[in-house]
């Protein structure tokens, strides 16, 4: 098969203080925002989701649901179990840029999602941002101490709002007043990458990729189809 296939698309789901743009501090978050934790569960939910080792450390296991892909310097690709169901909970570790994103399009794809999420911290935020097309972002209206930031501004001419909705203190039991806005590039770029490149031979990723794609050949390939571009 020859051609380049187009990738998942990258989205940040993110929430920081206004003013301020906290979004952590001692690796906690300084609010307890019921809605927003639901929100966020409900979005991310059957999709590969890439955290930093200490973002993962904050939340002390592997989300539900969901192909959790911890970056770490010391990790190397995990052998998990196969990809079977779009249910699952996995694991992985990766040591860079490069081996989480190969990890989460290919869980992505036998997922069935065109989707996938960077969730923090703020290191990750930073080394994804090149990438990112969309963003999530809820804004908590009070001021916090904090030692972790997301400072990313959205200019109108390069950004556009796609949702915005304002929430109250005490919305179904939250601590503090709230905006949830969901923000779209405007000048919007696909990721792409040669076939016989993606589905590399090389060692390390070999077996992994195996085990990955054994029982969902037919649903790669159907991807693989729909997003060619020769």
């Amino acid at each position: 098969m020859a051609g380049r296939v187009r990738l998942p698309s990258i989205s940040f789901i993110v929430a920081r203080s206004y003013p301020g743009n906290v979004i952590g501090r001692k690796n906690k978050l300084p609010w307890h925002i019921k809605s927003d934790l639901k929100r966020f569960r409900r979005i991310t939910t059957g999709h590969a989701i890439i955290m930093g080792r200490s973002t993962f450390e904050s939340i002390g296991h592997a989300l539900p649901n969901r192909t959790n892909i911890v970056v770490s310097r010391s990790s190397k690709l995990s052998n998990q179990p196969t990809l079977s169901s779009d249910d699952e909970t996995q694991l992985f570790w990766a040591s860079s840029l490069a081996d989480a994103l190969y990890a989460a399009d290919i869980t992505s794809i036998c997922r069935g999602q065109d989707e996938l999420f960077v969730i923090g911290g703020e290191a990750m935020y930073s080394l994804f941002d090149e990438f990112v097309q969309r963003v999530y972002l809820t804004e908590v209206f009070e001021n916090f101490p904090g030692d972790a930031f997301f400072e990313k501004r959205f200019v109108l001419r390069e950004w556009k709002v796609v949702q915005e909705q304002d929430y109250p203190k005490n919305y179904v039991g939250d601590d503090y007043p709230h905006r949830f806005s969901i923000l779209q590039k405007r000048d919007r770029k696909y990721r792409y990458e040669f076939v016989t490149k993606f589905f590399t031979d090389k060692l390390e990723k070999h077996e992994w990729l195996k085990n990955q794609i054994k029982f969902n050949k037919p649903r790669v390939e159907e991807y693989i189809q729909n997003n060619l571009d020769i």
